[in-house]
């Protein structure tokens, strides 16, 4: 379920919501009407249609019309700024009901966005305007996500497929059109080790089946998986599995 913007939303009210010590959030049903948070500070956690949702600063959350919030308690207060607007809903691709912003990108035209509306200077085609360059800004940020993560799967899926090939940063940055250090950095973000790290990672996996399934000898195990020097797969194999690849082998006769 995604926010979608035919017809568009239509802007009711904004503002900063800080939350007192031992407050939590209202238990309520929006009738007709939708509300977007963005997170400054602190955790805001409430039970929506049953299920708990947790935000922490810096995510965005749509509370969607006609369902039930209830609040559950809070150990830190939170502060968010929230939107609310009527806005209808679709099963393809638009914008994601959660996702995170950009703080630094949003503030500002937050700060414009609340006077304007608090001053009453602002006619409702001006409000509507900066309520979707809000939407406009979190659907940029998905957008790249989402541009990110169809990156690293295809970087995933390229070494998986070359797993015994020598497959360098240059490389990967020339196949994809993309910077080494960026690809790197975007790949470790989303799955937690560097590519290096995990052509290693599917190599040992490999080299544990080969082991296990065929009659190689160790050494041949290693060319197959792509190590031409035999120490440099010994190291690898003793610090993923914690034991060598004889012992490895050797184990499954006793």
């Amino acid at each position: 379920m995604t926010l979608d913007f035919s017809p568009p939303p239509e802007f009711l009210a904004c503002s900063t919501k800080v939350f007192e010590p031992g407050e939590i959030h209202v238990t309520r049903v929006c009738t007709q009407k939708s509300v977007l948070i963005l997170m400054r500070d602190g955790v805001l956690r409430f039970r929506e249609d049953g299920k708990i949702i947790e935000l922490c600063a810096g995510e965005y959350y749509i509370q969607r019309d006609n369902l039930l919030q209830e609040g559950v308690p809070l150990e830190k207060p939170p502060t968010y700024f929230y939107i609310e607007f009527c806005g209808s809903y679709s099963e393809e691709e638009r914008l994601p009901l959660r996702g995170r912003f950009q703080a630094k990108t949003l503030e500002p035209l937050l700060g414009i966005f609340e006077q304007l509306f608090q001053s009453h200077n602002g006619s409702p085609f001006l409000l509507n305007a900066y309520m979707n360059r809000v939407f406009s800004e979190l659907w940029t940020e998905a957008s790249h996500h989402d541009e990110q993560a169809h990156i690293t799967r295809l970087i995933r899926n390229d070494l998986r497929s070359r797993y015994a090939e020598t497959v360098t940063t240059e490389e990967l940055a020339h196949r994809f059109g993309y910077a080494g250090d960026y690809l790197t950095r975007i790949f470790k973000k989303q799955y937690g080790i560097t590519p290096h790290q995990y052509q290693i990672q599917v190599r040992m996996e490999h080299a544990q089946w080969l082991l296990d399934n065929t009659g190689l000898s160790v050494e041949q195990v290693a060319d197959s998986v792509g190590y031409r020097d035999f120490s440099a797969f010994y190291r690898s194999f003793r610090k993923s599995t914690g034991i060598s690849p004889r012992e490895w082998k050797q184990k499954l006769y006793q």
